[in-house]
């Protein structure tokens, strides 16, 4: 009797289905090690893809044998480098890349792009001007190829697709490495902008065209500046303050908001510089509360202290625009995204 009462529980427990709890930590656990393994991928290897069937590739730096390698497998006609022009001992990446491009007779075209900020119109007309004109097939990169690949995969999707606006953005997705947050979102920031443009409509390649010609702006960072000495030189004493007149004008399609304190809001950064080009001060205009809406314009007034010594001195300004949220404040100057900065000289005498 307790031989077979014994062997009845063991058989019981032989037989005993895996609980819901277990089986839901192995997907889990499976999930988790397929989203590292493909990680490791995107982060240790090259993260190359193939976005249109034998004419449009997305791919990290590669180095220069991996780069002649891939050039020669695909028949590549057209590298574009979203990393800017970068000459220099300090980007050797940049010399290996120009080096094998023109040893294999392939066109290679720079962008100047981020991963941190919104692209300045400017580079994006040149990008969409290049993907209209460029011999194919067509390969594209950035440094991990996630974020600003993912913003130019996503651009080709867009404009040589029937793809929708929510299926074109999967290029920027976590498989290649792109994620929505800290600053890198702002990749994701410029679609929110052409989908509120689009006011329900439909996506089409010509809307989009449209957009990235004659709508875009990249936030509030697009304005002039303006003095009515740009044309003449500004005659200053050496023991005495100079009040220099601007005009400040936005352009872009936000309000600026104006706030005081240290380098807070949108406000204007000036240099002077002696005549080696030496920074010998460093000044703000407008850090107080006040917001000003597009269009419209909001005069200012540089006030440079003695600078005692006579000679003619250069003076610089740009508008800038600060991101109170990040620690420390991060301050981006409009001239990243194509506005002039203004140029004055100062006679001390």
């Amino acid at each position: 009797m307790l031989r077979d009462l014994i062997r009845c529980r063991f058989t019981k427990l032989a037989v005993r289905r895996p609980s819901w709890r277990t089986v839901r930590r192995t997907v889990v656990g499976v999930g988790l090690l397929l989203v590292g393994l493909e990680v490791f991928r995107v982060v240790a290897w090259t993260n190359k893809h193939e976005l249109l069937p034998g004419k449009v590739y997305r791919t990290a730096q590669l180095n220069e044998d991996g780069l002649r390698e891939f050039i020669e497998a695909k028949g590549i006609k057209t590298v574009i480098n979203l990393r800017g022009f970068c000459p220099g001992p300090e980007a050797p990446w940049y010399a290996a890349e120009v080096r094998t491009t023109q040893d294999l007779g392939v066109s290679q075209e720079d962008v100047t792009l981020s991963a941190n900020r919104l692209p300045p119109p400017v580079e994006l007309r040149r990008l969409i001007e290049i993907l209209d004109r460029a011999e194919y097939p067509i390969t594209f990169h950035c440094k991990r190829g996630a974020d600003r690949t993912g913003l130019t995969a996503t651009v080709v999707m867009l404009l040589f697709t029937d793809a929708s606006l929510d299926r074109a953005r999967r290029q920027l997705w976590p498989r290649y490495g792109h994620f929505r947050f800290g600053r890198t979102a702002a990749m994701d920031d410029f679609f929110d902008r052409y989908e509120s443009w689009l006011a329900g409509r439909d996506h089409t390649p010509a809307l989009f065209r449209e957009w990235a010609a004659n709508h875009y702006t990249p936030g509030p960072a697009s304005g002039t500046l303006t003095s009515p000495h740009e044309d003449t030189i500004v005659a200053a004493k050496p023991d005495a303050w100079a009040a220099i007149p601007i005009t400040a004008t936005n352009t872009s399609g936000e309000p600026w908001e104006l706030r005081p304190g240290n380098y807070a809001g949108v406000h204007v950064q000036f240099t002077v510089h002696n005549d080696r080009g030496d920074i010998i001060h460093t000044g703000q205009a407008g850090l107080f509360r006040k917001t000003v809406p597009p269009k419209e314009s909001l005069p200012l007034t540089l006030a440079v202290p003695p600078l005692g010594t006579p000679g003619l001195y250069t003076l610089r300004a740009d508008l800038m625009n600060a991101d109170e949220a990040a620690v420390p404040i991060r301050q981006t100057g409009f001239y990243q995204f194509g506005s002039f900065p203004l140029l004055l000289f100062l006679q001390v005498k």
